[in-house]
């Protein structure tokens, strides 16, 4: 011991069984390494294991003759088939629009055109078209209705705003 207190070091520091001191130890910063690794590799799982798709998947029904409309031009509504008599009405996006309470599903789908026909929110710039996507299990009078919403939302448009053909999407069959 007295050899080591002549080196400088202390009896305190020194290792169990060991003749080297002990060194300090540093808390003060943390080795973020591991965890970096870790949060690169969740994304790299995320981004492979994830679908990128833009809007929701609907079965359309088949036609023989049909009109092209170019998506990037069109407010898309998607119909899909709900539970009981009622269709499932989606944005876009695929965010459903009120359930249960028809007269409010209007009201949003009214607004969700006015956006569309102005390019605002959620719309990146104006749209010409409006397409409905229904599947062929919905039934008629659901797709019926909403085209009877889209219509009161545009009526009161000026004549060069007005929308001269509402589109229902199809699969092309030769």
């Amino acid at each position: 011991m007295a050899e080591l207190e002549q080196l400088g070091g202390s009896s305190e520091l020194l290792q169990e069984g060991s003749m080297l001191p002990k060194r300090p130890r540093d808390d003060s910063e943390m080795d973020i390494t591991p965890m970096i690794d870790i949060t690169f590799l969740l994304l790299i799982f995320f981004l492979v294991a994830s679908k990128m798709d833009d809007s929701a998947k609907v079965d359309l029904p088949e036609a023989r003759a049909a009109a092209e409309v170019n998506a990037g031009e069109a407010i898309d509504i998607i119909v899909q088939k709900g539970s009981g008599d009622e269709a499932r009405v989606l944005n876009f996006n695929g965010d459903p629009f009120t359930q249960g309470d028809l007269k409010k599903q209007e009201e949003e789908i009214a607004k969700y055109i006015e956006a569309g026909l102005a390019g605002t929110a959620p719309f990146t710039s104006p749209k010409k078209y409006i397409v409905i996507r229904a599947e062929g299990e919905v039934r008629e009078g659901e797709v019926h209705r909403i085209m009877e919403a889209i219509g009161r939302a545009t009526e009161d448009r000026d004549e060069d705003q007005a929308i001269s053909v509402l589109y229902v999407a199809v699969k092309h069959v030769e």
